[in-house]
């Protein structure tokens, strides 16, 4: 299949390769674009670098750390490290665990937020290709739009996390969504995006709680992919599990009650 444009040199003296994972295999038709098993291949087979210049290797999506030392590894093998650099820069600076609340590293989709005005923050986009997200859905070249929802939901939480919690209940407090308005502006691509949150309103009416008002938008070069406008609470722990526990008792007792009031289904006979 020929190749369409797709990148161009950012530096004068130096090319620009974008970097997706095998799981985006129908992206990297597009020129400027190679899957982490293409470019190893070009690599050992002595066909990449192709000009005698410096080449900058920029990750996109579906790109793991250890993706990225595969490629390094292949690099040192062929004397190449001088020539290309491989910039995995907002891989590195992957949001923890504490904040984006996901116990598995490669379920994390944002880096962690960079604060860059007053009530403003963003972060890199950066998904893994065994994202629970990812796993069961992938049509065509593009990211499907829940996980453009799922990155603004863990921007929302670890910005309240990082930023507006008291020390107290950082880490300890359980995020409860009121609404969660989400528009779509364009296709999200698998190549570099930033996730940016704005804190519209906060105020804690109770030590137990604070409310919060973010509008959050994926964007992705010149484009918004994704646009959303969410409410949501921080609850103290304790105070949320007797909340939870009270509505899952009242929901087990009324269903309870349902089935008793329904018709007994007709016997089933063994055939």
């Amino acid at each position: 299949m020929p190749h369409e444009t797709a990148a161009e040199t950012t530096d004068p003296g130096r090319d620009t390769l974008f970097l997706v994972g095998d799981v985006f295999g129908a992206f990297a038709h597009h020129d400027g674009v190679r899957t982490v098993s293409e470019l190893v291949r070009l690599i050992r087979d002595g066909a990449f670098p192709e000009g005698p210049g410096p080449v900058l290797v920029t990750p996109g999506q579906g790109v793991s750390r250890f993706d990225v030392d595969y490629v390094r590894d292949a690099l040192a093998r062929h004397d190449l490290t001088d020539r290309v650099l491989l910039d995995d820069t907002a891989l590195r600076a992957l949001a923890g665990r504490e904040i984006a609340h996901k116990h598995r590293q490669e379920n994390v989709l944002i880096s962690r937020p960079r604060r860059v005005g007053e009530d403003l923050f963003e972060s890199d986009l950066v998904v893994d290709a065994r994202n629970e997200v990812m796993s069961d859905h992938l049509t065509g070249q593009h990211i499907q739009g829940m996980l453009a929802m799922e990155a603004g939901r863990q921007m929302f939480i670890a910005v309240a996390e990082q930023h507006y919690l008291a020390p107290e209940a950082a880490g300890r407090s359980y995020f409860v969504i009121d609404s969660f308005a989400t528009r779509y502006g364009s296709f999200l691509f698998p190549l570099p995006a930033v996730v940016r949150c704005h804190v519209v309103a906060h105020r804690s009416p109770h030590r137990t709680r604070t409310m919060f008002h973010c509008e959050l938008a994926v964007t992705q070069g010149e484009s918004e992919t994704a646009g959303m406008d969410v409410r949501f609470t921080a609850f103290d722990n304790q105070v949320l599990h007797t909340k939870e526990t009270r509505a899952a008792r009242r929901s087990l007792q009324e269903s309870a009650a349902r089935l008793a009031a329904a018709p007994a289904p007709p016997e089933v006979r063994a055939s």
